[in-house]
């Protein structure tokens, strides 16, 4: 197999003299626990269930040297000191080591103080100090030169997963399975403050480089706290869709790294918490990441053995070129941007009949959300009695994910005014947080505000399906979406297909992400025929169908070239070498000219 991915890699790699944007090598035999980068940036390292720790070579993905051998049981964390010559690694063991790098040999005997297994240790900004987290509950502060205890911290009433110095190394944080942060003073044993910071065990807690604030992760949310008294700064990042097991934020304090288990690790904006282009998909669930000080390279590790590493680079690179296209966008739209409805023009009167969704004009125009909702909060500062605002706001909330503000805001927007934009939002809310029953009733309520329109009546009707689909209704999505091209007299079954064909796509990527290539691979190409006559022609530009792009962020112009790479990658993924050149091959020879660049730069990152 592993053969034929090399080979395949070959074909794909028709760009020379660019990196590639990801390397993956299986250097331990069991799952990798966690990662931690040296200061110099040229070198990682890893410990694993295997008992031992790999020091590695980050430009070349290669080992370097021998692994280090000492625990008796899993290494569950490791830390590296500020000046690169020593390591310290906590295990089930119950175990505390200190390494020498150059020697791999032990400093002084293994520190027994933890009565469970040891899940976080961290080195303090001078080298002094370390600290270790424990299953047992407690935060144990050590003499890093002579392995003597100087503290321990008792009052988490669950197991410590995460312990982190601030950049100063005057505090101490600490993330618990009891769901909270607690920040300590790292001089004398005194917490300062408690955080209840999320709904589920905190399993990662970092600091930013300058001290303000405290991020912590747990079951598919990310936070950002004030430091200094433990109130959350901006919104919750969403995204993920299991455990995310580790956090790191980059030396500048321009972006964090979360990775989970649901095989991906995603990328976030400090400044507006938004997601920094797509996940960064892995073939198993990730138990670490970390990201190099000169913010160049990404190194993950998943429950596989399998250790990655990713070449931020073009990865950054794409997501400034996008944020400088949304600048523009934004510059060219600003005049208009106070509207509050959409203002039909006379090119767009084929559309009339769908401008029953009052959407803000910055929800329409703008594709970085942090933009129209400051826009909106703007809007409702002005006027808190502004229904369409609050709907508008709730929506755009929903397309990141943020369904209790986004369910808020619906909530808030029928009190002023029940309205038809006011119950679909409630309806996509509510699907959100998984309350399906009380998301139909809500749809149900906004047909009494479609005006008995059979267009518009028609058109709701695939909206609460698509609402359906996103909340796991997968089955009962797609059949009301065929049921209702069977039925519908007022709107022509086009829309439907649309519909059903990215609903079906939608299918096959869960597929591709679950490991299932073979079923991803065949599904994609059963709709290749269909996505390329919908989309490919004068049909994308229907303007109904830009609703689903409103309402769920829908990507209609790039759908083509994104079925076609998925494609390519199930099918290599796979192993169907020869069906992947064939589906390479053919996509390149259909691209755009303008397109050809990105997917020259897709092929080369695989």
């Amino acid at each position: 197999m592993s053969t034929v991915v090399d080979a395949a890699k070959n074909v794909f790699l028709t760009v020379r003299g660019r990196p590639a944007s990801r390397r993956t090598i299986r250097g331990h035999k069991s799952e990798v626990e966690a990662v931690a980068f040296f200061k110099d940036s040229q070198r990682v390292v890893t410990c694993s269930k295997d008992t031992t720790l790999r020091i590695w070579d980050v430009q070349k993905g290669a080992l370097i040297g021998g692994s280090f051998e000492g625990h008796k049981d899993w290494v569950r964390s490791v830390a590296v000191s500020p000046d690169d010559r020593r390591m310290v690694s906590g295990g089930r063991d119950k175990r505390i080591i200190m390494w020498d790098v150059e020697s791999k040999q032990m400093v002084f005997e293994p520190l027994v103080k933890h009565t469970h297994w040891v899940e976080s240790v961290c080195f303090s900004p001078d080298g002094k100090r370390f600290a270790s987290g424990s299953q047992d509950f407690t935060v144990v502060v050590w003499n890093a030169e002579t392995g003597a205890v100087i503290t321990t911290l008792d009052s988490h009433r669950g197991s410590v997963w995460s312990v982190a110095f601030s950049p100063d190394g005057l505090k101490l944080a600490s993330g618990s399975s009891d769901c909270s942060i607690r920040v300590w003073n790292a001089v004398n044993p005194e917490l300062l403050f408690e955080i209840d910071a999320h709904k589920n065990p905190v399993r990662s807690v970092v600091w930013s480089s300058d001290g303000q604030q405290l991020v912590s992760a747990s079951y598919g949310s990310v936070m950002f706290w004030n430091s200094s008294n433990g109130d959350q700064n901006g919104l919750t990042c969403t995204g993920h869709t299991d455990w995310i097991r580790s956090l790191d934020i980059s030396s500048d304090n321009s972006f964090i790294a979360a990775a989970s288990d649901d095989k991906t690790v995603r990328l976030w904006s400090t400044k507006t918490h938004r997601n920094i282009g797509q996940a960064l998909e892995h073939l198993a669930g990730l138990l670490c990441v970390a990201i190099s000080p000169d913010g160049k390279w990404l190194v993950s590790g998943d429950n596989e053995g399998r250790v990655w590493f990713w070449f931020l680079k073009n990865i950054l690179k794409q997501y400034e070129a996008e944020v400088e296209q949304q600048r523009q966008l934004t510059n060219r739209t600003s005049k208009t941007l106070s509207t509050h409805l959409i203002q039909p023009s006379d090119r767009d009167s084929i559309i009339k009949k769908f401008d029953f969704l009052a959407i803000n004009t910055t929800i329409r125009d703008a594709g970085y959300f942090h933009t129209p909702e400051e826009l909106l909060v703007q809007e409702i500062d002005a006027d808190n009695n502004n229904s369409d605002s609050y709907a508008n706001r709730s929506i755009v909330r929903a397309r990141i994910f943020d369904w209790d503000n986004a369910l808020q805001d619906a909530v808030k927007s029928i009190s002023i005014q029940p309205s038809l934009m006011g119950y679909i939002s409630k309806g996509i809310a509510l699907c959100g947080n998984d309350q399906v029953l009380d998301a139909m009733e809500a749809f149900d309520l906004a047909f009494v505000f479609s005006n008995r329109d059979p267009m518009n009546i028609d058109l709701l009707l695939l909206i609460k399906a698509v609402a359906l689909f996103n909340a796991g209704r997968h089955d009962e999505a797609m059949r009301r979406v065929q049921d209702l091209a069977t039925a519908c007299q007022q709107l022509d079954t086009l829309s439907c297909r649309v519909v059903e064909a990215y609903l079906l796509v939608q299918l096959a990527t869960i597929d591709f992400q679950s490991g299932q290539y073979n079923e991803a691979a065949d599904q994609f190409t059963a709709n290749i025929n269909t996505i390329t006559r919908l989309f490919l022609h004068a049909a994308l530009l229907e303007p109904r169908w830009k609703i689903f792009t409103l309402l769920f962020g829908w990507d209609f112009d790039s759908l083509w070239q994104t079925v076609n790479q998925r494609r390519c990658d199930s099918l290599l993924r796979a192993g169907r070498l020869t069906e992947a050149v064939e589906s390479h091959q053919y996509m390149m020879s259909r691209i755009s000219d303008a397109a050809k660049d990105s997917c020259l730069e897709w092929s080369t990152s695989k």
